[in-house]
């Protein structure tokens, strides 16, 4: 017997195209903003960071970059959690590079996602997202991988949410 209540609309099939990959990221430490409340549609139309904060755009390579998100669930005690792994990759291991991903392993965050169709995702909603894995290499052949790779981990009660594409200018300084 279920607990909850809902009302399932359906999913159609359709013939749309599918892009993966990301575009980039933007990062602010979670105590910075305020998250407001999805709409009915499950769309974040409000986030407000603190006075003089604003998120930090994160760029990379073109697909170097890819979200995850999984269910784990325990029907029988009942709980579940949504796990999100943020994969990024940065070419060229460097002195301001390295001090930015050390700053992102020390916070606590907020992550937004922007996907390759303009669409942006929340991470960090409800817990703070973490860097969880970082990997700094030199290559051995000049083709290989002279850079980082590192992931960011979010952990939360729900599938992130989207957030609407309109309030995204004004949560970053001038880029």
């Amino acid at each position: 017997m279920a607990c909850n209540t809902v009302t399932l609309n359906g999913i159609n099939a359709k013939c749309d195209t599918s892009a993966g990959g990301i575009k980039r990221v933007l990062i602010i430490q979670k105590d910075d903003v305020t998250i407001g409340e999805p709409d009915a549609q499950g769309v974040i139309t409000t986030i407000t960071p603190a006075s003089g904060k604003y998120f930090v755009q994160w760029l990379f390579r073109k697909n170097t970059g890819n979200y995850t998100t999984s269910l784990t669930s325990d029907p029988a005690i009942g709980t579940q959690a949504v796990t999100t792994d943020l994969n990024l990759q940065f070419t060229k291991a460097e002195a301001t590079k390295r001090l930015e991903i050390q700053s992102a392993i020390n916070a606590a965050a907020v992550v937004i996602i922007e996907d390759m169709y303009g669409q942006y995702i929340l991470l960090g909603k409800d817990n703070e997202v973490s860097v969880t894995a970082v990997n700094q290499q030199s290559g051995t052949a000049v083709t290989d991988l002279n850079g980082y790779t590192l992931t960011f981990q979010d952990v939360s009660l729900e599938l992130p949410h989207f957030v609407d594409a309109s309030i995204i200018p004004s949560l970053l300084t001038a880029q």
